[in-house]
């Protein structure tokens, strides 16, 4: 590949500079101003050059002073180099144990985990003080905590142990990369510092500042130094700065590539038309097509075996789908954003490895995971908006691979898919008529029977969790987004024509194409479906009937109304309709008329492609009209919501009204320094807790924990604090009077102390260790009640 020289190192190098800069392995990223160790590990992981988001995001990032930078390309091009390259170049190579120096903020798990590993990767490549040091061999494997050496990593993500994360903060980690709600937590908890924070990187960013994270992040940007850099990266982002304006950006640079070009072009996209009563079979008739029968035996190579990822709406979506799949022979996996973090990482383990070849997720992965060699994605529920779109059917088409995505479409999802054509454009999609086709009728009637008739008989199960998914789909369907309005005047037009010419089968069934039986087959089918009886259900078996008489005058009138109605709308829409029809059916115009505008001055009413950037944007038209409701009759209070928290609520145990304390569900909730509402439980006192039982030397951040036994007192001069005294207990029966291990015999214990005599000072509560009699004397228990249990029972009397 040629080497490519960015404009800005023309203008601030000679050309000489220039040439020498770029000739050579590693001649475009020196031309970035990556340092050489970065460099070398870049090209030992195959990254020879860098993509075009990786141009245009790392010279300003390193620039000095430091730009804030809004980065948007496609998915699959790059974005997590992009921002982690300037990151490491500016963290160096050691550990200054100061605090966190750098924040990754993502909105799942399942992200964080695959930063985390990309980074910890690429920095164990890295020499230790720039070049002076000696590296560590491609194959160790370091702890967690430290990526490269000298510099530490955390993780912070929901669903872990409490105690296990207050230990990675307290050995100041340099770059933490969390989720924002189990951060925050921990920030409250630990009352932690982050003045030496530099960089702030939020990766999707467009999720992460919808109304979801709202509270989270007003909260720890609150906490964070001004001075910091700001980095934000996503696949979707609008071009409107002002929509970020709570993250405190400072003199921004928008970057965004590809912007009419939304998803990759060697992305293929398929849609069918299907029925809601088929969309089973219609998966089953899929996966039979682009993976393979089911129960099929394992190849010599599982890498090289297809995968699928198929999308659903909620999680009562995943349980039925993943067990209908797996009940049909193929080997399946399942996240969703309720499932338990060890459950999800197995799950996801499972599927990278090639032991399993279906995923069923919900959107709680649309965003971010790169998963290798993954060719096909299917939406069995279509998504509400275009953003989600793009994020979904970018798994696929990855970084020069090929890919296709798949989308079951049913009569409800015509707005949305014509929403999608939009954003798209007609150059990427086609029209939606000719871009939607159909399934070969003969093997979805097989697939019918067997999934509604065979499975139901050998897997009872399906039925209730059928039910319990025809439920979750009624409520997601109340609840999503509105389509445009105009998508539903379109949506009309789709279903009419769709009436008259079904779609023709999909390419890929190229037997069920060529036979002519199917076509006539699924035109009759197309009859039957739009066939209306001309009588109601009062009037059949009485047409002679004098009430059906009537009904036959009622209905001759109407239908000479509607034919009026009909040719009149059909008049309006002509007219409105002369700019998008094609000229050939354009009538002559009876006067010539001369077409008076200037080009050079003239100005559209609407901004060119305002329509498609609509779909980037985080608010709808509804949030932006409720934003700006004002209730003016809360003039009492801090804000127009001063009315709502007045408000009494029903006990059902007191049986009166009460006033609550917190949240609209009754949460206990403590104000933050920002002013803004948490809940209480980020404020329990478990990092006293857990401090007190590992024995702190001191409030401060502890460098290594688990170290060497240390002794009563701390350095000298030093006092102790009431926290190191509290936490100190006597492991051989030395110190104080009342400082004795818990006494008791079974329960008790695990009592705490009681208070010593009246008139003398409590003794404080127990660590939980035990001493070795205490242990002894508690084993020695357990076996006289195991010798008890073990005697015969006495025989009852007559």
């Amino acid at each position: 590949m040629a080497a490519i020289t960015p404009s800005w190192a023309l203008e601030t190098t000679a050309d000489g500079e220039v040439k020498e800069k770029t000739s050579g392995p590693g001649g475009q990223w020196r031309a970035l101003n990556v340092g050489p160790d970065l460099i070398r590990s870049l090209l030992m992981r195959k990254f020879k050059s860098p993509t075009p988001i990786q141009r245009a995001a790392i010279p300003p990032a390193l620039s000095t002073p430091p730009r804030d930078i809004l980065g948007m390309a496609r998915t699959g091009s790059g974005k997590t180099l992009a921002y982690l390259i300037p990151l490491l170049q500016r963290t160096g190579s050691t550990h200054h144990g100061q605090g966190p120096r750098a924040l990754i903020l993502c909105p799942s798990r399942e992200l964080a985990v695959q930063i985390y590993s990309v980074g910890k990767d690429l920095a164990r490549g890295m020499n230790k003080g720039n070049g002076k040091g000696k590296n560590k061999d491609e194959g160790e494997e370091d702890e967690e905590g430290k990526g490269k050496e000298g510099l530490r990593w955390a993780v912070i993500i929901g669903g872990e142990g409490m105690d296990a994360q207050f230990e990675k903060m307290s050995s100041n980690p340099d770059i933490v990369i969390a989720t924002p709600g189990r951060f925050l937590h921990l920030i409250v908890e630990m009352h932690m510092d982050l003045r030496h924070l530099q960089t702030v990187i939020y990766d999707e960013a467009d999720r992460l500042f919808e109304m979801g994270f709202d509270v989270q992040l007003r909260e720890i940007l609150h906490r964070l130094p001004s001075t910091r850099q700001n980095l934000l990266f996503s696949a979707t982002l609008p071009s409107s700065v002002a929509e970020f304006a709570k993250a405190g950006l400072v003199n921004p640079l928008l970057v965004r590539l590809d912007a009419e070009q939304k998803i990759s072009p060697d992305l293929s996209l398929k849609f069918l038309s299907v029925k809601p009563g088929e969309k089973e079979a219609s998966l089953l008739v899929l996966l039979r097509e682009i993976i393979g029968k089911p129960n099929q035996p394992q190849p010599a190579d599982p890498s090289s075996a297809p995968q699928a990822i198929v999308f659903v709406a909620t999680k009562h979506h995943v349980d039925y789908v993943a067990e209908l799949l797996s009940t049909t022979g193929y080997r399946t996996s399942l996240i969703y954003s309720s499932l338990d973090q060890v459950a999800r990482q197995q799950q996801l383990a499972g599927f990278r490895n090639h032991q399993t070849d279906i995923l069923v997720v919900t959107d709680v992965a649309a965003r971010g995971l790169d998963i290798p060699v993954m060719d096909h994605v299917i939406n069995y529920d279509f998504p509400a908006g275009p953003r989600i779109f793009v994020h979904r059917v970018g798994r696929t088409a990855r970084a020069g691979r090929k890919g296709t995505a798949y989308s079951l479409i049913v009569k409800e999802d015509f707005p949305y898919l014509c929403d999608l054509h939009t954003f798209l454009g007609t150059e990427r999609m086609g029209e939606p008529v000719e871009a939607l086709r159909s399934l070969p009728i003969e093997q979805l009637s097989e697939n019918i029977e067997y999934v509604f008739h065979n499975l139901d008989e050998t897997a009872p199960h399906l039925t209730s969790l059928r039910n319990v998914m025809r439920k979750g789909q009624g409520m997601f369907e109340r609840s999503r987004t509105k389509a445009n309005p105009t998508s539903y005047r379109q949506a009309k037009a789709l279903a009419s024509a769709l009436s008259n010419n079904p779609p023709r089968i999909d390419d890929m069934f190229e037997d069920a194409m060529e036979d002519e039986v199917n076509e006539e087959k699924a035109r009759l089918l197309a009859k039957v479906a739009a066939f209306t009886p001309s009588e109601t259900v009062f009037e059949v078996g009485k047409r002679e009937s004098e009430s059906a008489v009537i009904m036959k005058k009622r209905r001759k009138t109407v239908d000479e109304r509607q034919k009026r109605v009909s040719k009149a709308e059909a008049e309006k829409s002509t007219a409105s309709g002369m700019e998008k029809a094609p000229v050939k059916e354009l009538p002559a115009p009876q006067l010539p008329t001369k077409n008076f505008k200037d080009p050079s001055f003239y100005l559209d009413h609407t901004q060119r492609g305002a329509e498609a950037e609509k779909g980037y944007s985080l608010k709808s038209g509804v949030e932006s009209l409720s934003g700006a409701i004002t209730d003016m009759t809360a003039d009492e209070g801090t804000g127009p919501k001063a009315q709502k928290a007045s408000q009494l609520s029903w006990d059902r145990k007191k049986h009166k009204f009460i006033k609550k304390n917190g949240s609209a569900d009754g949460e206990k909730m403590i104000r933050s320094e920002s002013g803004a509402l948490l809940p209480a439980s980020y404020s329990s006192g478990k990092y006293q807790e857990w401090k007190s039982k590992r024995k702190h030397m001191s409030d401060g951040p502890v460098e290594a924990l688990g170290g060497g036994r240390r002794g009563r007192h701390g350095p000298p001069g030093q006092k102790r604090k009431a926290e190191d005294r509290d936490g100190e207990e006597d492991a051989g029966g030395k110190g104080g009077k009342n400082q004795g291990n818990v006494k008791g015999k079974g329960k008790d214990d695990f009592k705490q102390k009681t208070p010593g005599k009246p008139g003398k000072k409590g003794t404080k509560q127990s660590s939980g260790l035990k001493s070795a009699m205490d242990i002894r004397k508690q084993r020695e228990i357990a076996q006289k009640r195991k010798e008890k249990n073990a005697r015969k029972p006495h025989k009852f009397r007559k």
